[in-house]
């Protein structure tokens, strides 16, 4: 009998699907119920070095007896660092360095070379193993990968210590006896992986993604890649355990699943997600009603330090005074749900010190105009103004800031998402920022995309010139 071991990534799921994220108390929740149901891995998200990031590993690995930890990391040592700081006292600690291999996401996903992959991966997984004895390594979009360069990858990522290699079908294209001849031709390309566990991660685009994991473990795999959120397209918990119940002991496969108590706990997981017919808000069962309202525009800061603790969240005084700025600000212009509140705490709880604040801002973009930007930044109550076009709204923004800042800073990231719904919707934008070797982020929240997006900004420069200035 074959025994499989089963990885969720729901609490993954929650960070990469905006209107599936969680609040720290659910995240938290999802992880002791998956525990419950004897889950041997649960992955989590990537971690940034913002405190709610840091303090939900923290007491996740001080939580969980049975089941693994896998978390993220960046391909840059810092950034191992990072996870690592939080994770080090789990008691089954997992590093999981996520590489794309396919040319689509390395080139137009992620902006990376082939060349520069495959040194990354064999040098942040050395790396890892240096500090940890249980080290993942996962292929993203390998079935849709140049063989050979796939091939060379994997053999970096062996050598430099990964005890669990992941290959992804993250379209979820393949027909299970695809999938099986995929498998088949990686063994006899890579003879090294014989000394791994071969994991699998399926989507269900074309409704067999049940299908393909068993046909991966006829043909080698003994980790499987679930999920119990519904979010993201990827093979079910619930529905591929249904398939190992019927069909397991003909098949000659298991795993160590509390079946027993399957049904009720995976309803409670679906609750949890928000999967079911009716959308809600993540944090909604300490705000009450999904987008109502949760503090009055004129609550003070005790009220706030108040909902902000029955998110699961703690705060230093400083850091409540940030807080409680913003969200005057965005109170004057919406109501306030349990996301933004969340979102504020991931921007300004364990900043560095603000040296440089946002001022004023004015865009002109459009289909037949270059981009301009006219940005305030304040320094020290001093107001500097710069003016400048660009590639874009953004680019012309973070152009102008440059100017004010007199520094250039290489861009390596960029996202904006938004955080609640409807016209009045809030913006939650990330920027990273690459000095010296080194990556630093920056959050920022606005009712304004270009705000956030310059926040954000200023934050990731905040940080770096703190650091200098020692």
């Amino acid at each position: 009998m074959i025994t499989v071991k089963i990885a969720d990534t729901s609490l993954s799921e929650s960070e990469q699907v905006y209107s599936a994220r969680l609040s720290f108390k659910e995240k938290l929740e999802t992880a002791k119920l998956l525990e419950k149901l004897q889950v041997d891995v649960i992955e989590t998200g990537p971690v940034t070095d913002t405190p709610a990031d840091l303090a939900f590993i923290r007491t996740l690995a001080s939580t969980l007896e049975y089941s693994a930890i896998c978390v993220p990391v960046a391909l840059d040592k810092q950034g191992v660092d990072t996870v690592w700081s939080a994770l080090s006292k789990a008691k089954k600690p997992r590093l999981n360095v996520l590489v794309p291999t396919s040319t689509v996401q390395m080139e137009y996903g992620n902006r990376m070379k082939a060349e520069t992959v495959l040194r990354l991966a064999g040098e942040i997984t050395a790396y890892c193993a240096g500090v940890c004895v249980d080290v993942e390594f996962t292929a993203v979009d390998a079935t849709r990968s140049e063989p050979e360069f796939l091939a060379s990858v994997l053999r970096a990522a062996i050598a430099g210590g990964a005890k669990t290699v992941t290959l992804c079908d993250s379209v979820g294209e393949l027909l299970p006896d695809e999938l099986s001849a995929f498998i088949k031709s990686v063994h006899e390309s890579v003879p090294e992986m014989s000394g791994v566990t071969l994991s699998l991660l399926c989507k269900d685009t074309l409704g067999l993604a049940s299908a393909a994991a068993l046909a991966g473990v006829g043909a080698g795999a003994r980790q499987i890649k679930v999920s119990s959120s519904g979010k993201s397209g990827a093979l079910q918990l619930e529905q591929f355990l249904n398939v190992l119940k019927v069909r397991g002991e003909t098949l000659g496969i298991s795993s160590g699943i509390n079946d027993t108590a399957l049904k009720r706990t995976s309803a409670q997981l679906a609750a949890l997600s928000g999967s079911g017919a009716k959308e809600r808000v993540p944090g909604s069962d300490a705000a009450g009603k999904p987008d109502e309202t949760v503090l009055p525009q004129n609550a003070d800061a005790d009220a706030l330090r108040s909902y902000i603790t029955s998110l699961g969240y703690e705060v230093s005084e400083d850091d409540l005074g940030r807080i409680h700025s913003q969200f005057t600000g965005i109170a004057r212009n919406k109501k306030v749900v349990s996301r933004d509140i969340e979102a504020l705490i991931a921007e300004t709880a364990g900043q560095a010190a603000a040296v440089y604040a946002p001022g004023n801002f004015v865009i002109n973009s459009g289909s037949s105009i270059t981009a301009t930007a006219f940005v305030e930044i304040l320094k020290d109550g001093v107001v500097k103004t710069a003016l400048s076009t660009g590639d874009g709204p953004i680019d012309a923004a973070f152009k102008a800031a440059e100017q004010i800042l007199g520094s250039h800073y290489e861009l390596e990231e960029f996202q904006i998402q938004a955080v609640t719904g409807g016209r009045e919707a809030t913006g939650d934008a990330l920027v990273k920022l690459r000095h010296r070797g080194k990556l630093y982020s920056g959050r920022g929240v606005s009712t304004d995309i270009i705000g956030a997006s310059i926040r954000a900004y200023l934050s990731a420069v905040n940080k770096i010139v703190f650091e200098e200035r020692g």
